[in-house]
């Protein structure tokens, strides 16, 4: 008897695909990615203003609130501090050539507090790799 089994993979998705934060305050966003993509450069990218963030770079054309991390364990994670009314927007996590866009909304923040909240909605518009694994 053989026994196949098929399950999507994707190269490349984030956990939330919108996060929301208030001024001065910050948010946090994770994009998993498989492990064909380990050694490929990864990037957080705002498209309105063609800037990209990069990890592991460290010279001075990077901005220091905005800080992007590889974890070593197929994810790399973004954190935006300091948030301004204008970071609204759309952004994209880029690793090689695929892309997947993360919405952040930036709320006024009550006067004498800087209270972050995240909506944590799932990014289920993802372009998948299938993958079958055939048993004896």
């Amino acid at each position: 008897m053989i026994t196949i089994s098929c399950h999507y993979v994707p190269d490349l998705s984030v956990v939330e695909s919108s996060v929301s934060g208030q001024e001065g305050g910050y948010v946090s966003v994770q994009c998993p990615y498989s492990a064909g993509y380990q050694n490929e450069q990864k990037q957080w990218c705002r498209f309105k203003y063609q800037r990209c963030y990069t990890v592991g770079r460290t010279d001075t054309s990077q901005n220091s609130a905005v800080q992007i991390r590889d974890d070593g364990r197929r994810s790399f994670s973004v954190e935006m501090s300091g948030l301004q009314k204008s970071d609204a927007g759309w952004y994209w996590c880029y690793i090689g050539d695929l892309q997947i866009p993360v919405h952040l909304s930036v709320s006024d923040a009550p006067p004498g507090s800087a209270i972050v909240t995240t909506d944590t909605e799932s990014a289920t518009d993802l372009e998948p790799v299938e993958f079958c694994i055939a048993r004896n």
